[in-house]
C-alpha cells in the first residue's frame, strides 16, 4: 500500500535564504519604504507555537525563519533546510543551508536548530506531536535527524509548521522572557511591542540575503473590521483584512485594490463540555438546533456552510447526514425535556474577541425566540486566548486556520490529549481517541479518511463544537503595493513586497 507518510521533496527553490521561493525580486530602493498592517488582534506573546493566533504566526514570520516552509498549496519549500530526505517511515534527515545569522551576529548553528524542536515539548498547544518524537540529534555538521517513535501521517508537518528557529544560546541567557525580546534571522528586527495592540518591525541591515524594499513594518491592532477599512481609505494603513459587506467599496475605490481567496479558516461556536450547562449533551443538541447556519454565514458574508471542523477543502472533509441542522421547534423541545421554559430558562454567557459581534448577535436573536437567555461578552484577545485554554468558558465563538494542511489537525478538536489547545470544548471520548491514533499512523489515505469520518460521526451525535462557516479571507491593500505573498491559511507575508 502507498505510505501516506509527508511527501518532503516537492518544490525548488533558487534562494533558500528567503524562507521560500521568492516572487518578483523587490526594488532595491524606493520612495515608499513604511507599511502599515491593520491587525484584527494580537495577542499578548510572540511565541508564535505558544500563541495560538494566526495573527503572531504572520507577525513573527518577518522575525524568524522556519527549518522548511511551506507554500500557497501547502507543499514543502526550503527554509533553513536547504534539502530534506525521508530516509524511511520514521526518520527524516535536514541539511541546514549556508550563511544564516541571527540578528545579534552569532551565526546559526545545528543546536539552534535542535534546540527549537525540542523546546516545544513544553507548549501543551505541540503535545500531539511532540509526543511522537523519539530523538533530534546532530548526525554531521550541517546535518539534523528527527527520528519518530512510530509511522506519523502527520508529525513533521505540524512540527514544521510550528518550528521558528531560535538563538539557543540567547534565549537561555535571556530567561523565560524570551519570546517578547526575539532575536531571530529573518530580514526584520523588533523595535517596539505592545502587547495586545501593536508591533513595529525595522529592516535589518545586516540581513545576509535579498534585503527587504519595506524598511518599516507596522501590525496595528484595529479590532472592529469596519474601521480596518476606513484605515485605508484614509491611508493610515496599507494592508487589512475587510469585511465581505465593505467589498464592493474597495473594489470602487481606485486608490485601493482587493485580493479574495478561499482559505482553510473554520469558524465555530465551541461549548465547555466541562461545565454546565453544556456538560449535558440534550442542551448541546439543542444549541445545534438553534444555529442557523445559511443566517449566519449571511451576515458574515461571503462564507460558506459547514457541517465539519475539517476545512472543506480538504480530503478528509465529511458531512454526516446527523448533524443537527436548524430547526427551533427541536431545539426548544429539548431543552424543555431538560426542565428548561419561562419560569426556568437557560442562562450562559459567549465570549467573543474583535468582529465576531454580528454573527453572534444573530445566533443571539434566534435562541432569544425560544427563551434562552445568552449574553455576550467581548474580551480583550490575549485574555480571550487564556480562558479559553482553561477552560473557563461556558460558550465562545472562533474560527481556526489550519496553516500547515494536515488533515489531522482537525481530528484533534476531539481528541482528549489536546486539551485546551485544538480541543477547545475539553469534549473526551474514548473512541475519538482511538481513531485519532489510527489516522496519525495511518498507512495510506483511505485509513486515514475512515478514521476522519467516523470522528466528524461522532461530532455529528455528540456536538461538542458546532462548526457553522468557513470565511473567504478579503485582503484590501494600496494599489501600488506589490509582492505580498498570501496563503490558503489566510496567513501573508511582506517579505518581498514593495510599493511600485
Amino acid at each position: 500500500m502507498r505510505k501516506l507518510m509527508i511527501a518532503l521533496v516537492l518544490t525548488v527553490c533558487v534562494s533558500v535564504g528567503l524562507a521560500g521561493c521568492a516572487p518578483k525580486a523587490p526594488p532595491e530602493t524606493a520612495e515608499r519604504d513604511s507599511l502599515f498592517v491593520a491587525f484584527s488582534s494580537i495577542g499578548n506573546t510572540l511565541d508564535a507555537a505558544f500563541a495560538n493566533s494566526t495573527n503572531v504566526t504572520i507577525a513573527t514570520s518577518h522575525i524568524y525563519d522556519y527549518i522548511i516552509a511551506v507554500d500557497e498549496d501547502f507543499n514543502f519549500e526550503p527554509a533553513v533546510a536547504s534539502s530534506w530526505e525521508q530516509v524511511d517511515n520514521k526518520t527524516f534527515k535536514f541539511t541546514v543551508g549556508d550563511g544564516f545569522v541571527f540578528h545579534n551576529g552569532d551565526p546559526l548553528e545545528i543546536e539552534d536548530v535542535i534546540f527549537s524542536i525540542e523546546r516545544l515539548r513544553d507548549i501543551p498547544k505541540c503535545a500531539s506531536f511532540m509526543s511522537n518524537i523519539d530523538k533530534v540529534e546532530a548526525t554531521g555538521p550541517k546535518e539534523v535527524t528527527i527520528t519518530l517513535v512510530e509511522p506519523n501521517s502527520s508529525t513533521i508537518r505540524a512540527l514544521m509548521g510550528a518550528a521558528h528557529v531560535y538563538n539557543k544560546a540567547y534565549c537561555e541567557s535571556v530567561g523565560e522572557d524570551y519570546a517578547n525580546k526575539p532575536i531571530g534571522t529573518g530580514p526584520y528586527k523588533v523595535k517596539n511591542f505592545v502587547p495586545g495592540d501593536k508591533l513595529e518591525l525595522e529592516a535589518w541591515e545586516d540581513y545576509p540575503f535579498q534585503k527587504p524594499a519595506i524598511k518599516h513594518l507596522t501590525f496595528k491592532v484595529i479590532e472592529e473590521v469596519a474601521n480596518r477599512y476606513i484605515s485605508l481609505e484614509t491611508g493610515e494603513a496599507q494592508f487589512a483584512t475587510i469585511s465581505y459587506q465593505d467589498m464592493e467599496r474597495a473594489e470602487k475605490n481606485e486608490k485601493v485594490k482587493v485580493v479574495s481567496k478561499k482559505t482553510t479558516n473554520t469558524a465555530f461556536i465551541s461549548m465547555n463540555n466541562k461545565k454546565a450547562p453544556f456538560d449535558n449533551k440534550n442542551v448541546r443538541l439543542a444549541m445545534a438546533y438553534a444555529t442557523d447556519r445559511e443566517g449566519l454565514a449571511e451576515v458574515q458574508g461571503g462564507a460558506t456552510v459547514i457541517y465539519s471542523m475539517t476545512p472543506p477543502m480538504f480530503s478528509t472533509y465529511y458531512e454526516s447526514p446527523n448533524m443537527p441542522k436548524f430547526d427551533l421547534a427541536k431545539a426548544k423541545a429539548l431543552l424543555e425535556a431538560e426542565g428548561y421554559g419561562p419560569n426556568n430558562p437557560l442562562k450562559f454567557e459567549a465570549w467573543i474577541y474583535g468582529g465576531n459581534s454580528a454573527v453572534m448577535e444573530a445566533y443571539q436573536a434566534d435562541l432569544k425566540s425560544i427563551g434562552v437567555e445568552m449574553e455576550i461578552r467581548n474580551l480583550e484577545f490575549g485574555v480571550f486566548l487564556e480562558g479559553m485554554a482553561n477552560g473557563e468558558y461556558q460558550m465562545l465563538a472562533g474560527s481556526w486556520n489550519n496553516t500547515t494542511g494536515d488533515p489531522l489537525t482537525a481530528i484533534e478538536n476531539y481528541w482528549s490529549g489536546s486539551f485546551g489547545s485544538s480541543n477547545i470544548s475539553f469534549f473526551e471520548n474514548a473512541r475519538c481517541d482511538e481513531l485519532y491514533d489510527i489516522a496519525k499512523a495511518a498507512p495510506d489515505e483511505e485509513t486515514l479518511k475512515a478514521a476522519a469520518q467516523e470522528v466528524q460521526e461522532i461530532a455529528a451525535s455528540e456536538v461538542p463544537i458546532i462548526p457553522t462557516f468557513s470565511n473567504m479571507a478579503i485582503f484590501a491593500m494600496d494599489k501600488d503595493l506589490e509582492g505580498v505573498r498570501i496563503y490558503g491559511s489566510s496567513v501573508y507575508s511582506f517579505r518581498n513586497a514593495y510599493f511600485k
